[in-house]
């Protein structure tokens, strides 16, 4: 609409979604099977906690949120974190004590997202456009835990429209509705099929074709 608005033509652009790394789109494992790989609890139900690069945001509140909740449900589950670069928030969340049910497991800056993503059942992150794509093309369902006014409000549309994710910046709201998903798999199957056909795995694919496709027809004019 922005283009169209400042005096493109509609010939003149096309929508072929966020470019991702090969390996999110190459996946063809189970999460059981990720899990073993990564050296996880192969067989409990995965939260994926993502603070970005810089482990930046709410993250050992959500941490301890969802940690404790699923813990006073007795549910078998299982918590990856990735902090990122933040090696302070990374040493004191190993230190945080869960519920015995709940394993914890806490990584700094990781280069296997894709395998990490594909061995979650659900993933907590904030409103990254680059996120939200690894994700939908993994099916993973998302629960947005804050976003950027402006540039990411348009992220989080996105998701809920979608119907594979929910938004909330509180902790403990965070927590609930992760522990609602674990308790109802055919709603998290659902979620995750929604993901899978909001994804756009073959962007990248798309972008070049028509990058060659543009510098053929100016070659040849």
């Amino acid at each position: 609409r922005a283009a169209l608005s400042h005096g493109l033509r509609s010939s003149q652009l096309r929508n072929h979604g966020l470019p991702v790394r090969p390996s999110f789109t190459q996946q063809r494992r189970s999460g059981v099977a990720a899990r073993k790989e990564l050296r996880l609890l192969p067989s409990r139900p995965t939260v994926l906690i993502v603070g970005g690069g810089d482990g930046v945001g709410k993250l050992e509140a959500i941490v301890e949120a969802v940690g404790n909740t699923l813990g006073s449900r007795q549910v078998l589950s299982q918590i990856v974190v990735i902090c990122g670069k933040n090696r302070k928030l990374q040493m004191r969340l190993r230190a945080v004590q869960l519920p015995p049910s709940v394993h914890l497991v806490v990584e700094g800056f990781v280069t296997r997202m894709s395998d990490y993503m594909v061995a979650a059942d659900c993933i907590v992150t904030k409103a990254g456009p680059g996120t939200i794509a690894e994700a939908s093309i993994c099916g993973l369902p998302v629960l947005l835990s804050g976003h950027l006014p402006g540039q990411e409000t348009g992220n989080v549309k996105h998701v809920l429209s979608h119907g594979f994710g929910a938004y909330s910046r509180k902790p403990r709201v965070i927590a609930r509705t992760v522990a609602r998903w674990l308790s109802e798999p055919e709603m998290l199957k659902a979620m995750s099929e929604r993901a899978r056909e909001a994804g756009r795995p073959d962007a990248a694919h798309k972008i070049v074709d028509d990058l060659l496709d543009l510098l053929k027809r100016r070659s040849t004019s």
